[in-house]
């Protein structure tokens, strides 16, 4: 299982829970009028070379359509980056060892950075946290939620 962080650049310079909700019901449907997005239309290989700004040893990786993922440069990581046109998803596997930590601390530097650098909002639908710029306190958060779920789902 991975965890996810969805980011956007909202048009109103907020994120709401109702333009989270309406980006999870419609966010797939084709031909919907550019008005009726609460977020920004963006150009994914743009977004890469930003990141790429940022951390030049990202691997980037062509997605569908005009999409790009980036992948962190150290496998035992696996952490990647899934731009569209739309926005971006940060991926990482659960995990409770002693590398969470360093992968946490990295997904949330990208986060700050993408906030910074274009306007960009986070939404963890794993805590359902909507944030500006996530800040580290967000980390511990996180690293809970997983110590405590990794557990049952290794049960299951």
């Amino acid at each position: 299982m991975r965890y996810e962080i969805h980011l956007y650049v909202p048009k109103t310079g907020y994120l709401t829970p109702a333009m989270m909700e309406w980006m999870f019901q419609h966010g797939q449907e084709a031909g919907k009028p550019e008005w009726h997005w609460p977020v920004r239309k963006l150009n994914p290989r743009a977004l890469a070379r930003l990141m790429l700004k940022l951390d030049p040893t990202l691997v980037p990786l062509p997605g569908r359509n005009n999409d790009v993922e980036m992948r962190f440069a150290m496998p035992q990581v696996d952490l990647s980056l899934y731009m569209h046109d739309r926005g971006a998803i940060i991926f990482f596997p659960y995990t409770a060892d002693t590398l969470l930590r360093v992968v946490l601390g990295i997904t949330y530097t990208y986060i700050r950075y993408l906030y910074d650098a274009a306007g960009f909002w986070s939404y963890d639908p794993q805590l359902n946290v909507l944030s500006y710029a996530d800040d580290f306190n967000s980390i511990d958060e996180t690293a809970a939620l997983m110590e405590a779920l990794l557990p049952k789902m290794i049960e299951s």
